[in-house]
């Protein structure tokens, strides 16, 4: 019953048309209101002394309304009988129950008992104190029968009967509710799963775009419209195998959904754009010519190359075909989108720069120092060429510098603030980069020859460096130069007023780590060649 309004189990209609009558041939006067005293009938009266003498003062229309209040709050077995506390008139409350809670409570009013007459006086005090005209309120009051206790217990006894049955009515109809509000519930819910499940059969859960089944149902029906002209585009994520490999499938996910938004947000809206699995996306275009889905192509892929929110370039590859329907199948069509898909991707994998484009975010993040890594990578090449290296060599060392923090782009900002104190499981995790780095080097056949070097970038000479602890000679001379190159260009490239260090000092600090950190034949060869470099 808590949730369940009195107006919502009876019929308020003829339910006062039930109290009008039982008004009139009982000659009482009778209205139904809630445990808190709102009325939920319009009082039915068989009289007007009440409304017409008595509800003229103020003070009576007051004093009325609280003994109808009081009665209606009255819990306790009822029927309860009591004098108003306006008229001097005798009332009575009788309760509704449903299920055990007291809902409502019939109003009994407007009676006059013998055994509890008052006398004139006393009616005419009653008058006085309410400021009504004597003569007009004894004038109503005779209209009022004397009735017998009896007579009054009988008219209580059939309203209880009548209280009885509306309970039962309003028992069953809160049953019948209950049930009809659990049959909508289930209804509801089983509408809800043929939705969801519709959905499921339709799209792909991951980016809401439709799935291949629904992709390939639709491509069937279009392919039996002959007189239209359709055009079909295949598409490919780039660089989804990285972002799985390096920062986990969940970021792998959110590329997959970023680029499903760019080739939504861009298609018409009767145009059908799906994920079919993995990193394949297609799309199909009903009346549309080659040249709108070349277009579509070329926007959706500008749009990816101007959002940088993700550490790995949002890009796809796509293809784009007209079907020629007299000359081969929808499917048919798809294969040439699909073959000219792989084409761009080709182009797309030789033209895009992973590599620069981590580099880049990490010079934003400031993980990294623009004026400081391009410098290290030039000095080490040249300090490999003093040392004797060809050519190759000397690149392989340049690449080293240049990529060996890659992986810091795995790690979240807050690691890399200044003085953040890192927890023993943070540290690790930062130390992590490096073995990062290794795998984003071994992706691309720019740095693939300098991935184990990348993977030692961080060894010290001591055996106390990360991730192997491989230590001497064991650390390649590559690495080993880098090491000591990195170190000096960074202590003496001016970053901020204080923050870098002359010359001599830097060097000083090296020959203070040689043996430790560096190795010393590396630190003395360095001071050398810095010797013979003044402008370095």
């Amino acid at each position: 019953m808590d949730n369940v309004a009195f107006n919502e189990i009876f019929d308020m209609e003829t339910l006062q048309r039930l109290m009008n009558s039982l008004s009139k041939s009982l000659e009482v006067g009778l209205c139904i209101r809630s445990p808190e005293g709102k009325r939920l009938t319009e009082d039915s009266v068989y009289c007007k002394f009440c409304h017409e003498v008595i509800q003229h003062s103020e003070l009576g229309k007051k004093q009325c309304e609280e003994s109808d209040v009081t009665l209606s709050a009255y819990k306790e077995k009822s029927p309860m009988i009591c004098r108003c506390k306006s008229a001097g008139l005798m009332d009575a409350g009788i309760n509704l129950m449903v299920d055990g809670v007291h809902i409502a409570s019939i109003l009994v009013g407007q009676v006059r008992l013998k055994e509890n007459e008052l006398s004139e006086e006393e009616y005419r005090q009653i008058a006085r104190s309410l400021k009504l005209d004597e003569e007009e309120y004894m004038r109503g009051l005779s209209r009022i029968p004397v009735i017998s206790r009896e007579k009054f217990e009988n008219i209580l006894e059939t309203l209880t009967l009548v209280a009885g049955q509306l309970s039962q009515l309003g028992y069953h109809n809160l049953q019948q509710r209950q049930k009809i509000s659990t049959l909508e519930n289930v209804e509801s819910t089983l509408q809800k799963d043929r939705e969801q499940l519709q959905t499921l059969a339709e799209r792909d859960n991951l980016t809401g775009l439709y799935n291949r089944v629904k992709f390939e149902a639709l491509m069937k029906e279009y392919g039996l419209q002959g007189h239209r002209r359709i055009c079909m585009i295949s598409g490919d994520a780039n660089n989804l195998k990285l972002m799985n490999d390096v920062f986990g499938h969940e970021a792998g996910d959110i590329l997959l959904q970023a680029i499903a938004g760019k080739l939504k947000e861009t298609a018409k809206g009767d145009w059908m754009v799906a994920r079919c699995g993995g990193d394949e996306f297609r799309v199909l275009m009903p009346d549309t010519v080659l040249i709108t889905a070349e277009d579509y192509c070329e926007r959706v892929q500008r749009n990816c190359r101007t959002d940088k929110k993700l550490n790995l370039p949002l890009s796809i590859a796509l293809g784009a075909a007209e079907w020629d329907s007299e000359g081969e199948s929808l499917q048919e069509c798809f294969n040439r989108a699909d073959k000219k898909m792989y084409e761009n991707k080709m182009i797309i994998k030789q033209e895009q720069n992973v590599l620069d484009y981590i580099l880049n975010k990490l010079y934003d993040k400031q993980y990294l120092r623009l004026e400081v890594v391009p410098k290290t990578a030039a000095v080490a090449y040249e300090f490999a060429r003093y040392l004797g290296f060809d050519e190759e060599g000397a690149q392989k060392v340049k690449l080293t510098a240049m990529y060996q923090d890659i992986g810091l782009i795995q790690l979240p900002e807050f690691m890399m603030i200044k003085g953040f104190s890192a927890t023993p499981e943070e540290m690790s995790n930062r130390r992590e980069h490096v073995s990062k780095g290794h795998q984003i080097a071994l992706q691309f056949e720019q740095t693939r020859q300098v991935a184990d070097f990348i993977l030692c970038s961080h060894e010290n000479w001591d055996g106390n460096g990360y991730p192997r602890k491989i230590k001497g000679q064991k650390i390649p001379l590559e690495v080993r130069i880098v090491r000591v190159v990195d170190n000096y260009v960074y202590w003496t490239t001016y970053l901020a007023k204080g923050t870098n260090l002359t010359k001599e000092q830097a060097i000083a600090r090296l020959r203070g780590q040689a043996g430790k950190m560096y190795d010393p034949d590396v630190v003395e060869w360095f001071v050398s060649f810095l010797g013979k470099h003044d402008h370095i």
